[in-house]
């Protein structure tokens, strides 16, 4: 019994950098399971595994993971492959078909790029916002409920672009 105290306390105080891994599983909330081993897996160096859900969702996974300097970024990136795809357009045949094999072209480059640097960028950010968070306080407690709260995603901003872009589609068509 006293074994199992003892090794519960040293999993307690187990670092991943200079993290203490309770930090970081309470913080990835129901997806621990999943960041754990690859946050594990980049401190040793391993720094690209592919994310399905940033692949398939691409900026509304990044926007549900709170990242938002990195959807800004997305955007710009996003701007400037339209202008390029224009200048493009112009000089191949601006037709329909064109145009579609362009976008799709351009969905799968930037869900490949995202998928495979998604948990990267996530796992980096979520260092950050983890050691920012235990530093406001001393109160375990209060880390703890913070941790949770900053960790699990943001479902509210997804469900109001879904309803903006809703909206505007049907309002749009009358």
């Amino acid at each position: 019994r006293l074994n199992t105290c003892m090794e519960i306390e040293e999993l307690k105080n187990e670092m991943i950098g200079d993290i203490k891994t309770e930090y970081l599983e309470q913080y990835f909330g129901n997806s621990k399971d999943y960041y754990m081993p690859k946050l594990k897996a980049l401190e040793n160096g391993t720094k690209y595994s592919f994310n399905l859900n940033a692949f398939l969702f691409g900026m509304f996974w990044v926007l549900y993971r709170r990242m938002y300097f990195h959807v800004f970024i997305l955007i710009i990136v996003a701007v400037v492959e339209l202008k390029l795809e224009k200048i493009l357009l112009n000089r191949l045949g601006n037709t329909y078909d064109m145009q579609m094999s362009l976008r799709f072209l351009w969905l799968i480059i930037f869900g490949i790029v995202l998928g495979n640097l998604g948990n990267y960028f996530f796992l980096d950010y979520s260092k950050k916002k983890v050691k920012k968070i235990i530093s406001t306080t001393d109160e375990e407690v209060i880390k703890m409920k913070k941790l949770k709260k900053s960790g699990s995603g943001n479902w509210i901003i997804i469900v109001s672009i879904v309803l903006v872009l809703v909206l505007s589609l049907i309002l749009g068509k009358k």
